[in-house]
């Protein structure tokens, strides 16, 4: 029995439900059900009644639940990472920007000893996750000065504008504030890192350029297809935009993003997590070099 298995049950009882606990634990639903199941089999009793998808705690369930609460707060007390198993350490990583998650998954380390899991939030939340001892890393763009962090320099990111072809001259492959002046900006809404990216571009270019706010990124295709305006990505993004109706505009270098790699340095976690930091720095040197290809 693991204090991972008691810390997914003390939260799935938190909510009753198993989607709003993998949404607080970033684990999916399907892993906290096995996980569950196998903790429900090594004690040899259900912890929860299954009405539909809901779950209310069995007799033996609100029984116990006290006294797993009280062996997570003991656990927190020796700063006893909560998620690491003795057999395979299991390290959160907090990234401020998701398209980094997806392409983190796709250049992750083989044949290693331990598992990332990475959790996507602002950077506010992120540094507090860190300084709670709640995930061991964070990587933001986001310049901090805390005595508690060390601060590492990981990646810089190429910006770029996606824009239907019909708004912009076929020749123009950089952008100019002249012409993004009279576009409006189509910024995601449920996304804070791409409001800040997208208003820092237009303080770069000291313009004031209309903003529609677009509710997902699902719609974002259909928006530039119906020419609504242009769309701040990192260059690492193209790929997932490409068609043959958007065209890609360069940014000036001084709008390229630096991304860091923070840690707490009085932490004091059961496992040496600078093979982590290492294999991270190799990841994202290749997804480095896969946004200054995709930029070209």
């Amino acid at each position: 029995m693991s204090i991972e298995k008691l810390e997914y049950f003390y939260i799935i009882a938190k909510y009753s439900s198993l989607s709003k606990a993998s949404q607080e634990l970033y684990v999916g639903v399907s892993s906290l059900s096995s996980a569950l199941k196998s903790l429900e089999n090594e004690l040899g009793y259900d912890l929860f009644l299954r009405q539909g998808k809901k779950l209310i705690l069995s007799e033996k369930g609100e029984k116990i639940l006290p006294v797993v609460k009280r062996i997570i707060d003991e656990a927190k007390k020796i700063q006893f990472p909560l998620y690491q198993m003795i057999d395979r350490p299991i390290f959160k990583v907090g990234i401020s920007e998701s398209i980094f998650i997806f392409e983190a998954g796709e250049c992750a380390c083989k044949e290693v000893d331990y598992t990332i899991r990475y959790v996507n939030a602002a950077p506010l939340e992120l540094f507090n996750q860190l300084k709670n001892r709640e995930v061991d890393l964070v990587i933001t763009s986001s310049l901090v000065e805390d005595p508690q962090f060390e601060r590492t320099a990981l990646i810089r990111s190429k910006v770029v504008l996606a824009a239907n072809t019909s708004l912009v001259k076929n020749e123009l492959n950089q952008a100019d504030a002249k012409d993004l002046e009279k576009i409006p900006f189509i910024v995601l809404s449920d996304h804070l890192g791409h409001q800040q990216l997208t208003q820092r571009t237009a303080d770069f270019f000291s313009i004031t350029p209309e903003y529609l706010y677009c509710p997902d990124s699902l719609g974002i295709h259909k928006w530039l297809k119906e020419k609504k305006g242009v769309f701040v990505i990192h260059a690492i993004e193209k790929e997932l935009l490409s068609r043959e109706s958007i065209h890609f505009l360069s940014l000036p270098n001084g709008l390229n993003l630096e991304f860091y790699l923070y840690k707490n340095k009085t932490s004091a976690p059961a496992f040496d997590i600078e093979e982590v930091e290492n294999d991270l720095k190799q990841i994202f040197k290749e997804i480095e070099m896969k946004g200054r290809n995709r930029s070209e």
